[in-house]
């Protein structure tokens, strides 16, 4: 089954094209004994997936003055009646569960998704203001605003003296004091032998108040 485009004629004249149906599969095609309220597809809403037709009535060739070619009644979702001619309506692939159909519609729908999404950002892109000229990128400076970045840039070389990058700063701090050489060890430094004596003393005194005993006293 593919989807065609057939001339519409009026009193013999081209009047543009709709959409039919051609190479339709029997599973799909709709006889005398489909029963009314069928779920059916009409082709010229073939990718509208959420729309719901049902069929009323088939109208063979001359039953009818309005159908000298026969055709179909189908009620839509909201109630209104359409007519199409014999080769614009099928079985809903849906009814049917007919896969292959399915796949198309699906693939089909989201080809027309993209198409739409591209056209909405070509017009966006089109009517931003930003965008009058057709050309990309920055817009060009105008002769005054690139006169004064030139002047400006010629200040800055007479400035710098032709060199680059930032000046050499005039050092504000104090240098930093010489630490005392270690000998080359790690860690605090040897205490004197005076150091040592007087740490000893106060040792001393303080085991002979407390009576040798570690901790805070007990209150009274």
């Amino acid at each position: 089954m593919k989807i065609i485009e057939k001339d519409l004629l009026v009193s013999g004249m081209k009047c543009g094209t709709f959409c039919a149906y051609g190479e339709v599969e029997p599973e799909l095609a709709i006889t005398p004994d489909t029963p009314s309220m069928t779920r059916v597809l009409p082709a010229p809403f073939f990718y509208e997936k959420r729309l719901y037709f049902a069929l009323i009535r088939r109208i063979e060739p001359g039953q009818r003055p309005g159908f000298v070619n026969g055709g179909f009644e189908v009620r839509d979702e909201g109630g209104a009646l359409r007519s199409f001619d014999l080769d614009q309506v099928i079985i809903h692939p849906q009814v049917i569960k007919h896969k292959k159909t399915l796949d198309k519609m699906a693939r089909r729908a989201e080809k027309e998704a993209k198409k739409r999404d591209r056209k909405w950002k070509k017009a966006v892109r089109d009517a931003s203001p930003k965008n009058k000229t057709g050309k990309r990128g920055r817009p060009a400076l105008s002769p005054e605003m690139k006169a004064a970045r030139e002047a400006e840039v010629v200040a800055r070389a007479t400035r710098s003296g032709g060199k680059r990058g930032r000046p050499k700063g005039v050092a504000t701090r104090a240098p930093h004091a010489v630490s005392k050489p270690t000998g080359g060890k790690r860690g605090r430094p040897a205490l004197s032998p005076e150091a040592i004596a007087a740490k000893a003393q106060a040792k001393a005194v303080v085991r002979s108040r407390s009576g040798g005993k570690r901790g805070r006293p007990k209150r009274k």
